[in-house]
């Protein structure tokens, strides 16, 4: 490997732009390669890397580029091939999340990666916001004694205009799923960070207000349990008004709340973060740690009210693009993408046996968790 790493994106929407964009600005790294299924998308983005070639193939741009690493921001069906065409090249693999929308290749991409020693990661960068970090650090260093429970709450508005920008998006057969896998995901692998392992999962899903024109679930519940016993809940919505939405509501003026995560533990003190409004950066909701009162007020006052997006993109990039140049896992890993989308498929399986499901998965589960989303119109 050269000093710098040579970077190729593969999709060229408005997160491949931010990929592209966040990958130029640090330093030691060269935008190689820019990717789209349609050349010319390629072409005009190209004029504003100087380095970079445009390619409307995949397989080409990892035979030509030399590259290093690819980042992969296509749709959610897409994620697969352009990630396993790398790993086979010996090239290390970023994949905005979800890793896939299929258990089957998901866990084929960590196993490949791994036999390969090729370095892949699934993008949750949300786990780069500081109050998150935060979070975190005082589970680790075990300010809350032995963890017992946590809720994640995601409590989102999206409408019609949101769910036709793309003809890929509420469809099984488009996205692979809804609520819990396009926009809880990335608080279910907080939660994952935060509590460990997970061993079983028991939700229900249901389609109740966007009926007319998606197939995949606007509402779900679970319940998740963790190696180390506790026990966690999460609720996901997308029935809020005045979300992340295209045509904000004439007649509701209440915002939907946003994504929240808290977790408890045995020395009676908590911890957790809210997201408010959703795509905001994320605060210190939950702090009850004696004394610490001013701490709190001051980190609200400092990181409230500003965009999480692109910022905490760029900074999993760059750590990413550091562990490929230092020949070390990534902070956040294929196998954390695959720990994250079995939950969430978890939950389409338990609802259809009525029973909850164990993880890690079987092969036998994971093909018919597929086999429940998977092609499905």
């Amino acid at each position: 490997m050269s000093d710098d790493v040579r970077v190729g994106v593969i999709g060229l929407g408005r997160f491949g732009t931010f990929h592209a964009e966040a990958a130029a600005a640090l330093p030691g790294v060269q935008v190689a390669g820019l990717c789209s299924r349609t050349l010319a998308r390629a072409e005009e983005l190209a004029r504003r890397f100087p380095d970079a070639t445009a390619y409307d193939s995949a397989e080409r741009m990892l035979a030509e580029a030399d590259l290093d690493a690819v980042l992969i921001a296509t749709p959610h069906k897409q994620h697969f091939e352009p990630a396993m065409r790398a790993i086979g090249a010996g090239v290390a693999a970023l994949v905005e999340k979800p890793l896939t929308t299929s258990l089957t290749e998901a866990h084929e991409l960590v196993v490949a990666a791994d036999e390969a020693g090729v370095a892949l990661g699934t993008v949750f960068q949300r786990r780069f916001v500081p109050a998150v970090e935060r979070m975190h650090r005082a589970i680790a260093e075990g300010r809350l004694g032995r963890v017992v429970a946590a809720e994640c709450l995601a409590h989102l508005g999206r409408d019609r205009g949101y769910y036709e920008q793309d003809d890929w998006r509420g469809s099984w057969a488009g996205e692979g799923g809804g609520v819990l896998l396009t926009m809880a995901v990335h608080y279910i692998d907080m939660m994952n960070w935060m509590l460990g392992t997970p061993t079983s999962v028991y939700g229900r899903w249901a389609t109740l207000k966007h009926t007319d024109y998606i197939d995949v679930e606007d509402v779900a519940g679970a319940v998740v349990t963790y190696e180390s016993g506790a026990i966690a809940t999460v609720q996901a919505m997308t029935t809020f008004e005045n979300g992340f939405a295209s045509r904000p509501s004439p007649t509701v003026g209440y915002r939907a709340p946003g994504f929240r995560l808290a977790v408890h533990g045995t020395t009676g003190h908590s911890v957790g973060v809210e997201e408010n409004p959703e795509l905001a950066q994320a605060v210190t909701g939950l702090w009850t740690f004696d004394g610490e009162e001013q701490h709190v007020k001051g980190w609200r006052e400092e990181e409230g009210g500003r965009p999480s997006v692109p910022e905490f993109h760029g900074r999993q990039i760059a750590e990413f693009l550091d562990a490929v140049r230092e020949r070390r896992s990534p902070a956040v890993t294929g196998q954390d993408g695959l720990a994250a989308l079995e939950v969430v498929k978890g939950v389409y399986l338990a609802q259809a046996r009525r029973a909850p499901v164990l993880l890690p998965m079987s092969d036998d589960d994971r093909r018919a968790a597929d086999a429940l989303t998977e092609g499905v119109a």
